[in-house]
């Protein structure tokens, strides 16, 4: 009885790492996946190109603006000087008395 239960056993587990490396994935790509790996490769590459070239594009628009913005403060500075003078017109200067 035994015997024909090890045999069995033997039999079975035999059939079952048959199945096994049978149905499993074979460890080789082709070459057509091959060569859409490179391709998706080549696009990564070029897409983290794009987004360094649009972060420095950042850079430089933000500090162009930060100028823009300060001569725009300068400017309202200087509309203001002048809006406060014509209030005051025509007592422009009270403490300057011209020369007669």
């Amino acid at each position: 009885m035994s015997l024909k239960r090890t045999i069995a056993l033997f039999g079975a587990s035999s059939l079952m790492i048959a199945i096994v490396s049978l149905t499993s994935c074979t460890s080789m790509i082709t070459e057509e996946q091959l060569a859409h790996l490179q391709d998706l490769r080549k696009q990564e590459r070029q897409l983290n190109q794009d987004i360094s070239n649009k972060t420095s594009e950042i850079s430089k628009i933000e500090s162009e603006l930060n100028a823009r913005k300060k001569v725009l403060n300068d400017c309202n500075k200087d509309k203001d000087f002048i809006q406060q003078k014509l209030s005051q017109w025509p007592n422009v200067w009270p403490d300057y008395t011209p020369v007669k």
